[in-house]
């Protein structure tokens, strides 16, 4: 969330975690292996209102 979606495997610590809002963009990567497959999800939201640059960096990413 924030500044710490940055991080490649953010490992959560207290004095780094952040309170989730509708301020921000939250990311969420996860994934998973078992015996012969692997996942691999990424998504992100905003649970607010997006500002114009937001909008225009995800479009790009998407795209």
């Amino acid at each position: 969330y924030g500044p710490n979606g940055a991080i490649i495997h953010y490992r959560p610590e207290p004095e780094k975690c952040k309170t989730v809002d509708d301020k921000k963009l939250f990311l969420l990567d996860s994934g998973a292996q078992y015996i012969d497959g692997t996942t691999d999800v990424t998504r992100t939201v905003h649970f607010g209102v997006p500002s114009p640059r937001e909008k225009e960096c995800f479009t790009r990413v998407l795209q």
